[in-house]
């Protein structure tokens, strides 16, 4: 009966491996986290970070932890949640607040990102949108995100 069940265990763990969706794992990222604007010119802000995917039930839930840009501090970690798709890409939605400076006047608003993300063995790829309560008409388009599946 041990012999039986020592060979079983194996294959049941294969399986389950084999049915966790590609996403699943820790990545390390590069997306746009943001643009600056002075004096009427926008500038992207890039940023990396580590962003971790975990299945529950149905669902996969993210935690984006990223790392400080320049010499601010980094960001708070960021959580976002998608339904398992069984392929394709994933849409991830995350609510964030959103520090504005309109002329030394400072706002803080809620942010949405839409992050629409595909794994395909190591390589992450995929875009972010954030719209900004309030200036909708401000959309910018989808911008690329990238990322390499980090060793655990």
């Amino acid at each position: 009966m041990r012999r039986i069940l020592f060979a079983i265990a194996p294959f049941v763990a294969t399986t389950l491996a084999a049915q966790q969706p590609a996403l699943v794992g820790m990545w390390e990222i590069s997306y746009s986290a943001g643009a600056r604007i002075e004096n009427g010119f926008a500038t992207e802000v890039r940023g990396t970070g580590v962003l971790m995917v975990t299945s529950q039930g149905d669902s996969l839930m993210a935690t984006l932890v990223p790392n400080a840009i320049g010499d601010t501090p980094a960001r708070p970690p960021a959580h976002m949640a998608a339904k398992t798709v069984k392929s394709g890409p994933v849409t991830f939605i995350a609510h964030s607040k959103a520090k504005l400076n309109f002329n030394g006047v400072e706002e803080e608003k809620t942010a949405t990102s839409t992050w629409v993300l595909e794994a395909r063995g190591d390589s992450l790829t995929g875009t972010v949108t954030r719209s900004i309560e309030g200036m909708e008409d401000s959309a910018q388009p989808p911008k690329p995100v990238s990322g390499t599946r980090k060793a655990s």
